[in-house]
Parts: C-alpha cells; sequence; structure tokens
C-alpha cells in the first residue's frame, strides 16, 4: 500500500523507519513546521523531518492542517491510508485525503487513557498491564473503532520513558498487522466500550509537583511515570530539589508528610501514608546525585523537610 506518514517527536521516527523498510512504499511524511528552539531561538526540525530527509521521502510541514493547499498535495498522492503515531488530532477534511483513511498507533489499551500522555499516565497510576492499540481514527480524540490490540506488563520500577521505549518493537509489529489486515480485508475494525473510556490528558509542569501527603507508593508511581518529564520535584529550604528514584519502605512508624530521616545509611520521607526512600535526587543547577552523597552536601542547619512553596 501506499502510506503517508504523519509524525513529529522522536518516538515516531522507529516507526517510519520501520515503514520504509517494510513491503509498503512511503510516499510522503507530514510533521510540525521547524519550531525555533535553544538559546539562540534558532530553527530546529522535528526529529521525523530528519530521519524523513535521510530516507529520501518528501516531507509536509504545514502551518494548518485544514489548509486546502496543503488537502490537495494529499490527494494528489493518491495514497491508500495515513499512518498516525504521535500527531495532532486530524480534522475531517484530512481523514478523507486516502482511500482507507487514517490508522493511529495509541500507547494503550483504549478506550482506557485516551489522551496525549497514556503510557505515563498508566505508570503513575500504578497500573499493572497496559498496551497499544491501532484503530481508525474518527473525528474525536482516540474514539475510532479498533483494529490491532497488543498488551504488556509493566515493570514495577519501570519509568514512563522506559515502558514507552519498550513499546517501540511491539507497536510496529501491530503496526504491521493493522496494515496488512486492511490490505486484505481480512480486519474487521471493532467500536471501543466508550463507557470504559479515561483521560490521559497532556503533561503539565505542575503535574510534577510532590504531594506528600499522598501514599507512598502513589508518590512512588508518579516519580517513575513523570520521568524524564515534567519530572518529580519538591523544596528543601528554598530550592528546587528533583526527585529522580525512590523505593516505598517498609517500616511500621508513620512520620510527619515531606519529614527527611537517615536511618541506615538511607534517606527515608515521610508520606500521608507510609515512608518512601529516595535513591537518587538533584538540586537545583547541580548534578543527579546518590541519596546519601546528597545529605552530605547539606548545612547543618538547613531544614530536613520538603514542601513547597509557590509564589
Amino acid at each position: 500500500m501506499r502510506l503517508i506518514f504523519m509524525g513529529t517527536p522522536e518516538f515516531s521516527v522507529a516507526f517510519l523507519r520501520h515503514l520504509a523498510s517494510g513491503c509498503h512504499e512511503v510516499v510522503a511524511v507530514v510533521t510540525q513546521p521547524d519550531r525555533p528552539a535553544g538559546r539562540g531561538h534558532q530553527l530546529k526540525a522535528p526529529p521525523v523531518k530528519v530521519a524523513a530527509e535521510e530516507l529520501r521521502i518528501p516531507v509536509l510541514q504545514p502551518e494548518s492542517l485544514k489548509d486546502e493547499t496543503f488537502l490537495q498535495e494529499l490527494r494528489d498522492l493518491q495514497a491508500d491510508v495515513s499512518v498516525v503515531v504521535a500527531f495532532s488530532i486530524l480534522p475531517r477534511l484530512a481523514l478523507g485525503v486516502t482511500r482507507l483513511g487514517a490508522v493511529n498507533l495509541h500507547g494503550s489499551l483504549l478506550p482506557r487513557y485516551r489522551g496525549a500522555a497514556p503510557v505515563q499516565w498508566a505508570v503513575a497510576n500504578g497500573e499493572h498491564k497496559t498496551g497499544l492499540s491501532v484503530f481508525l481514527l474518527d473525528e474525536k480524540m482516540d474514539h475510532g473503532p479498533l483494529l490491532v490490540q497488543e498488551r504488556l506488563d509493566i515493570h514495577p520500577e519501570e519509568t514512563g520513558y522506559e515502558l514507552l521505549m519498550r513499546m517501540v518493537p511491539l507497536g510496529c509489529g501491530a503496526l504491521d498487522k493493522a496494515l496488512d489486515g486492511l490490505t486484505t480485508n481480512s480486519i474487521q475494525p471493532l467500536a471501543q466500550d466508550h463507557g470504559q473510556a479515561c483521560p490521559a490528558p497532556k503533561l503539565r509542569k505542575e503535574d510534577g509537583i510532590i504531594d506528600w501527603t499522598l501514599d507512598a507508593h502513589k508518590i512512588h508511581d508518579r516519580v517513575r511515570g513523570f520521568h524524564p518529564w515534567p519530572g518529580a520535584f519538591t523544596q528543601l529550604a528554598g530550592k528546587t530539589i528533583h526527585i529522580h528514584k525512590t523505593r516505598p519502605f517498609r517500616g511500621g512508624e508513620q512520620w510527619h508528610p515531606g519529614e527527611i530521616r537517615v536511618q541506615e545509611n538511607r534517606m527515608l520521607v515521610g508520606t500521608g501514608c507510609g515512608i518512601l526512600e529516595i535513591l537518587e535526587l538533584q538540586n537545583e543547577g547541580k548534578k543527579p546525585v546518590k541519596a546519601l552523597d546528597f545529605l552530605h552536601g547539606l548545612r547543618v542547619e538547613d531544614a530536613l523537610r520538603f514542601g513547597m512553596e509557590h509564589k
């Protein structure tokens, strides 16, 4: 089949390369326009554009997905289907430019975790299982009929980023199944059970603020889920501290939320329920360090209690 690939971030690149090396023809890539980046605010190409140019695939970067000139360019390609991986919501007109519409790869078992950050929220919410869905796009977010689903376990200490990377080979296989099924007309789209839907909204910087009144396991899961962005952070003695690695600690005591104690060479923090061990953290402007190395750098007068003080 003739494919139009739509994607922008680094995560999408592996899927573009996989499809370009397979039996289908990628006739064009659609990605976001170049944007200013870095201290110099120089224009930077999206990772998918860089990869497409290496693969010598034509690239389209519309400012608007509703632009008629852009839509006509897509129609002229006479493609069979669009493949969407980490891209914008497509308007109705963009869905109709290919013979079979558009298929989307999504990092959850839909209808669970509809939205921009399904992998991160699944980890942050302490899920033990998740998966991938390939589905036909319609005008509503992550709403269309399912083509293929693949399941996988979430490892106990796995971060959102690690899970995302582990999904790549499974996702490539799921896309192959879906496209082969569409090619041979051997796959029957299955409507989602919309009553089971739950959201996975785009992450915000403030999602990384640690609420020490939460359960220790909940904080641990959010530290994992939000790594590397927005991360998990708190304050100590007026400075922002990023918490990179944690582990719930089995102990019978209950301390004040945010209270820091050192026991048997462990950095322990009280929460709303249970104790959390801090394994790795980072002071603002410094490099990440092990917990005990961090404690050795504190002044005696520093108050050993975490908490946010927002302006």
